[in-house]
């Protein structure tokens, strides 16, 4: 591993060190040069946290077809189909060269046992809306851990890669139309400048725009903010997924994996009825959305903070060994997985939406690309199927790089132009002029953790599982508000801090995301109105994405100036 000094120029620059960023970064070929930036130290991201597992058609039982077929259902009508076939037929050699390739250790079958397992013995699990058990899982349920341990272990091995470790990439630099760098600021506060002939975002979701999130505190919505400054068309924001069961305990949310529900856990209220029934005929592995507003529904019916997830009635050895990190977050907490019925709520947890990209995973902008939660493949569509977000990561970073590698070999560099998807209706936004942007009319400073705190507390509140107008209006307005106090910070300061940075991400997607709910005037998979509650048949496979009229690094606020459709 180099660890290269600032100026340098590179072919591939990659923002973001999880599967997706980590994949790409490992399948391009060892003489490329490439310089890999993550915010906190290496292993920092969301891929860590994932529990369940990557879900891939390699059962017996299983092939391809239905893989897909549960991917559309999930999806809500909004899935892109060409999307998600390159997902689940490119699915199992991906895992193969996971496996072969980067030596990802998946939990195996006994001999003998009649567990649920492919045919060379890897263990299956099983989640929500899936027909059947295809989710490949690490460590019981640390199967992110197990992929990022060693994707990182096969990138320090490779001396080709430099490494901004701790290293915030605050802006895209743009020329005539062209990504070719980008502008970062290192761990001692100093700004440098990166150039390469290709960027690749891969620096995760925006799930810290909520005040309660089963994210690490990095998913500052970083990568979507960066590809919307430099004139990328981000899409699909209104959609962001809520996970069902986050473990609600001492102040704290900790995420238990939909593979409890998958293995019998049971939901239940208050009054110890086991409520899902009433809800969905798939019970407890409804679709993600559904059973998060089932438990939203209940806990509004009984003006509560949770609801309980109930595995008494299971194997208690067996579930603490199928489960040990949540077994272990519940033991911190005193509570028993087996035996004591847990408290648990929704939290936002994986944005569907994010920087609109193709199959080659080319963005609107030329030089630019972006993988993994932070792109729009349109795999997902208004709900995300359990387990396939992994498989995003890793399927399209190899998508990427593979398509990186046959660029330099034609030696086209940037001539590969973004491929208009159907149904994409784009919305342009000019800035809105000083006079729009209100002052705060508060002589009270705040910190930017302050502001967020505030932010956080009004998504919640007004943009979360359930939106009408007047609450996504108020929800604007403050969003504007808070805009008025960080810009009377300065832009020196902006500039210069990655905290304000950050904070200035947080407001201008959480701008987008209330732009995207008002706009999508239906209620559909994540997405759900009380003022719009039924399902727009008109608006099947029909996409809102925004595009800024112009570069505009440090514009906070903006409107409406035309929508573009394209059929």
């Amino acid at each position: 591993m180099t660890f290269s000094q600032p100026g340098q120029a590179f072919d591939v620059a990659i923002i973001g060190g999880g599967i997706a960023g980590l994949s790409v970064a490992l399948r391009l070929p060892a003489h490329m040069r490439i310089a890999l930036f993550t915010k906190g130290l290496l292993g920092e991201s969301n891929t860590r946290y994932a529990q369940g597992g990557l879900a891939v058609a390699m059962g017996a039982d299983d092939n391809p077809e239905l893989h897909y077929q549960d991917t559309m259902v999930a999806g809500a009508g909004l899935c892109d189909e060409e999307a998600v076939r390159i997902l689940v037929e490119h699915g199992p050699e991906a895992v193969q060269w996971l496996i072969d390739d980067m030596g990802v250790q998946f939990d195996r079958a006994q001999p003998g046992s009649d567990a649920h397992s492919t045919p060379d013995g890897l263990l299956l699990g099983r989640e929500a809306a899936h027909c059947r058990w295809r989710v490949l899982h690490a460590g019981g349920d640390a199967s992110g851990a197990e992929i990022e341990r060693a994707l990182m272990t096969a990138l320090r091995a490779r001396s080709s890669i430099a490494l901004y470790e701790e290293t915030f990439v605050s802006d895209l630099l743009v020329e005539d139309g062209v990504c070719v760098g980008v502008q970062a600021v290192d761990r001692n506060e100093v700004p440098f400048t990166i150039m390469a002939q290709s960027i690749v975002l891969a620096n995760g979701g925006a799930g810290g725009l909520w005040l309660h999130t089963s994210n690490p505190s990095g998913a500052t919505a970083d990568g979507i903010a960066l590809a919307w400054r430099a004139g990328a068309a981000v899409a699909d924001l209104e959609f962001m997924q809520f996970h069902p069961t986050v473990l609600m305990v001492n102040g704290t949310s900790h995420l238990i994996s939909e593979a409890v529900r998958g293995e019998g856990g049971y939901l239940r209220n208050h009054a110890g009825e086991r409520f899902m029934p009433r809800y969905s005929e798939q019970d407890e592995l409804a679709p993600r959305d559904v059973v998060a507003r089932a438990i939203l529904s209940e806990m509004l019916k009984e003006q509560t903070e949770c609801q309980y997830l109930d595995l008494r009635h299971l194997p208690a050895e067996k579930m603490h060994a199928r489960f040990p990190t949540i077994s272990a977050i519940c033991r911190q907490n005193g509570l028993d997985l087996a035996t004591d019925l847990l408290p648990v709520a929704p939290a936002a947890h994986y944005c569907m939406g994010g920087v609109l990209v193709d199959t080659e995973g080319r963005t609107t902008l030329p030089g630019l690309y972006a993988v993994g939660e932070v792109s729009c493949t349109g795999v997902h569509g208004a709900n995300r199927l359990a387990s396939n977000s992994l498989l995003e990561g890793l399927v399209y970073g190899i998508r990427v790089a593979d398509h990186l590698t046959a660029s330099a070999v034609l030696n086209d560099g940037h001539t590969n132009s973004y491929h208009a998807r159907k149904g994409v209706s784009t919305i342009i936004f000019d800035s809105a002029s000083d006079d729009e942007v209100p002052s705060s009319g508060n002589a009270n400073e705040r910190s930017p953790l302050e502001i967020r705190g505030e932010l956080r507390q009004m998504m919640w509140q007004y943009v979360s599982l359930r939106r009408e107008r007047e609450g996504l209006l108020t929800a604007r307005n403050q969003v504007k508000t808070l805009q008025a106090l960080v810009l009377e910070s300065g832009n020196e300061e902006r500039q210069l801090s990655p905290r304000i940075a950050e904070t200035i991400n947080m407001l201008q997607v959480a701008e987008l995301v209330i732009a995207a709910a008002l706009e999508r005037r239906e209620s559909r998979g994540s997405h759900w109105r009380s003022d719009y509650q039924t399902t727009d048949d008109l608006l099947a496979g029909r996409h809102y994405a925004f595009q800024h009229s112009r570069i505009d690094p440090y514009g906070l606020s903006f409107r409406h100036k035309e929508v573009i459709r394209h059929v």
